[in-house]
């Protein structure tokens, strides 16, 4: 029988896809992945890139769910750095009528620390309406879009992305503070926060409730997907589950349409786990974070 999976981190996106494995990406995409590869859940990321002027606010992502799409699981988020009252309160709407399975936000991409004081309240409504917190933690990748660049856009030229001064906010280290702070919180620290692994790894070590997913390690089907870069990725997924329970906090996730379903779960079978290991990092753990069956 076809092993269960749960992607906790996935995208979608209407528009044409270029560079990827994939040339759309759009939900019947996905679920003709789900029906191949026996996925049971797919969490969908709402993306807010205020540099970039582009994302997939909460309402459009929540508009394309309509009918039967018991596939896919959403996540709100919001634009912490220009929008943060209103953003959480539209939050607190969604989690109060049970739209949203949790909450993405975006350090790095948008100007802000995680572990702000100033934005603890967004963690007391995910404490509130029990949500778990993804984060993206690890590489930024420029936030202009081709033709911005082409255009010499004003905010975001080819040579002085914003972005490129906020890499150290997408440092795992940065969520410290808030883990600390709340305690009763599910936090996913995102990508392994590749290439800061050691971080997530400390994280993971000190914290019961720091969780990471696989998702993003590489493009499928580029030159940067190498059989050595692969094994790399392999050794520092090995020496997270090293650390003290951290078989229960790996996660199954691909960025869609990033990584391939045959490519994380390629990664998965590299590890040579047990059927009881596999299937925790497979499904269990997600669905236990969830609260699905």
């Amino acid at each position: 029988m076809m092993r269960k999976i749960i992607d906790i981190h996935a995208h979608t996106s209407e528009h044409a896809m270029r560079g990827l494995h994939v040339t759309s990406a759009g939900l019947e995409d996905l679920e003709s992945f789900a029906e191949g590869y026996n996925v049971a859940r797919i969490v969908l990321m709402a993306t807010y890139f205020p540099f970039k002027g582009t994302g997939l606010t909460n309402e459009d992502l929540l508009g394309r769910l309509y009918g039967d799409r018991s596939l896919f699981l959403p996540f709100g988020s919001l634009d912490v750095m220009n929008n943060f009252t209103e953003g959480l309160s539209k939050l607190s709407k969604l989690a109060e009528e049970k739209k949203i399975a949790g909450v993405k936000i975006y350090p790095g991409y948008q100007n802000f620390c995680p572990s702000d004081p100033t934005f603890f309240s967004l963690y007391s409504l995910a404490e509130e309406f029990n949500l778990s917190v993804a984060i993206h933690t690890g590489e930024l990748h420029h936030c202009c879009s081709r033709e911005q660049r082409e255009q010499g856009n004003r905010k975001c030229r080819r040579n002085n992305c914003p972005i490129d001064q906020l890499g150290h906010l997408a440092e795992p280290c940065q969520m410290i503070g808030a883990i600390k702070a709340f305690p009763r919180v599910n936090f996913i620290l995102a990508h392994l926060g590749n290439p800061y692994f050691s971080q997530v790894r400390d994280a993971i070590s000190l914290f019961p409730n720091v969780y990471t997913d696989i998702s993003g390690q590489f493009l499928s089907g580029t030159e940067e997907d190498t059989e050595e870069y692969r094994q790399f990725v392999v050794e520092q997924i090995r020496q997270i589950l090293r650390v003290p329970r951290g078989i229960d906090r790996l996660m199954f996730g691909t960025d869609f349409p990033i990584q391939s379903y045959a490519d994380s779960i390629a990664l998965v079978k590299a590890l040579h786990l047990s059927v009881e290991d596999e299937e925790k990092i497979f499904y269990g753990n997600a669905a236990r974070l969830l609260g699905l069956s």
